[in-house]
């Protein structure tokens, strides 16, 4: 046999493995072996890639969960309440569907997600014997507000709350800041840095809000009523009658609700009972900013 036949021949009756150059391909053992060791190789092999592959769809899978919370549609609505004159805790349910529990006096809930329509809002008190209070709702798009309830406990079964329109933060470099006026024996208010330095509202009606935007910084604020402030001047009473202080810490793009009201338990108030309360706006959890 020549040479030329001889290399043909020994190709045909071989084959490659990755990692084994020509390994024989006899028949009857030869190949059973040849197999086994194919086998040896690629079982390995398949087992780490499919392990790879497994953690690299749970990661996936963990990471979307974390970063990606879905967006409000973009015609909802953003509606919030608050309620003031008791001391029980409520429970907050839109059209029977509970959207914050155990909210307390003088807390404002989380913006709630609602499409425009009629929706009911009922606030359930956590003590027992109270009946639930109950507001129909018309909610039109794209709008952002908070339901105030004044003196919740002398409230009938039906809910009368005063409402304040809302606004977004437009500016993510600035912080929002809105003063709702919830104290109407106080009368209307200015609002300045405890320094006095900076004025921040002005005659400040009960019953209204205003809003701001203003740098992310940290401060202390002085509430005054108007009509026990020195004639034609904006600082405040040296004998510090009626007034109210609160610090807060802000932060870019966020925004924030300075709350003036009436301590609800007469045995802890002190003169006019005005009190000053800044919390952060917060959205109800499982959508995003």
């Amino acid at each position: 046999m020549s040479s030329t036949n001889f290399n043909m021949q020994r190709k045909a009756s071989s084959t490659t493995c990755p990692g084994n150059q020509y390994l024989p391909m006899e028949q009857g053992f030869g190949t059973r072996y040849l197999l086994k060791l194919c086998s040896l190789f690629f079982l390995p092999l398949f087992l780490l890639l499919s392990l790879q592959l497994a953690l690299s769809t749970l990661a996936a899978a963990q990471s979307t969960g974390v970063l990606y919370e879905p967006e409000p549609p973009a015609d909802a609505s953003y509606i919030r309440v608050i309620y003031l004159g008791q001391q029980d805790q409520v429970d907050v349910l839109i059209d029977g569907k509970l959207r914050q529990a155990s909210l307390q006096e003088s807390q404002f809930s989380h913006y709630m997600v609602l499409p425009a329509g009629p929706h009911e809002l009922v606030l359930q008190s956590r003590s027992g014997g109270k009946k639930a209070l109950t507001l129909k709702l018309d909610v039109r798009a794209k709008r952002i507000q908070t339901l105030a309830f004044m003196n919740l406990q002398a409230q009938a079964r039906s809910l009368s709350p005063i409402i304040f329109e809302d606004k977004s933060n437009t500016n993510r470099l600035k912080s929002t800041l809105t003063a709702y006026h919830l104290a109407p024996e106080s009368g209307a208010v200015n609002i300045k840095t405890a320094d006095g330095k900076t004025s921040v509202f002005h005659d400040l009606a009960p019953s209204t809000s205003h809003s701001l935007a203003v740098n992310p910084v940290s401060v202390e604020l002085l509430v005054c009523p108007s009509n026990v402030q020195p004639a034609a001047s904006l600082d405040c009473a040296p004998s510090g009658k009626g007034q109210a202080r609160t610090s807060l810490a802000m932060e870019r793009g966020d925004n924030y609700s300075l709350l003036l009201s009436t301590e609800a338990n007469p045995a802890l108030r002190a003169g006019s009972g005005l009190r000053a309360r800044v919390s952060k706006n917060t959205l109800e959890p499982g959508f995003s900013k």
